[in-house]
């Protein structure tokens, strides 16, 4: 099965991403567009793993969260991997101490139960789609679509599976951990 654990983001977040999707679409010849429902923000990617791993990626999960608050994130700007003339378009946040914590405290607790860090290590962003070919290049695109700064809630990671069904790739979800919940006054 192939895995990540992931950000789930909260429907108005995902919605406001499509609208964003669209709008950069009109600035596109091409693209392979990201469905609003596998919207998500990566923090470890995993490939390949056997049906046995689920059990200690659910450990490495509980003990990364069992210090972890809940937190925000805040959306900022869209972005290009450039590959050539396409490329992937991608919707960032702003840089947080809370997620550098939480992905230095999973990449630590998935070392001890034996699964490897994280090569690129934490580029936080969200894909809103792949061989995007802008008609006038990345800057173009970017100088033409302000987004918004939209709060997201962290509230928990999730170990989601990729799944295909005919041509369309699903996201399933087959462990989510919560973060711990801030006490109010």
């Amino acid at each position: 099965m192939r895995t990540f654990i992931a950000i789930e983001l909260e429907d108005d977040v995902k919605h406001y991403l499509e609208e964003v999707q669209k709008k950069t679409e009109e600035l596109c010849r091409k693209g392979n567009y990201t469905p609003r429902e596998n919207f998500h923000l990566t923090l470890h990617f995993l490939g390949e793993i056997t049906p046995e791993d689920v059990e200690y990626l659910r450990q490495a999960m509980m003990e990364t969260t069992k210090f972890q608050r809940a937190f925000d994130l805040t959306l900022d700007r869209i972005g290009f991997f450039p590959r050539g003339r396409e490329g992937v378009l991608w919707a960032g946040v702003e840089k947080s101490g809370e997620l550098l914590r939480l992905f230095q405290s999973l990449e630590k607790n998935l070392g001890k139960q034996g699964f490897a860090r994280e090569k690129k290590g934490l580029s936080p962003h969200i894909t809103l789609g792949r061989e995007v070919e802008p008609f006038h290049g990345f800057a173009d695109v970017q100088k033409k679509i302000e987004v918004e700064k939209k709060t997201v809630r962290v509230t928990g990671i999730s170990l989601m599976e990729s799944v295909r069904m005919g041509r369309k790739l699903v996201y399933r979800p087959l462990f989510r951990q919560k973060l711990r919940v801030a006490k109010t006054d």
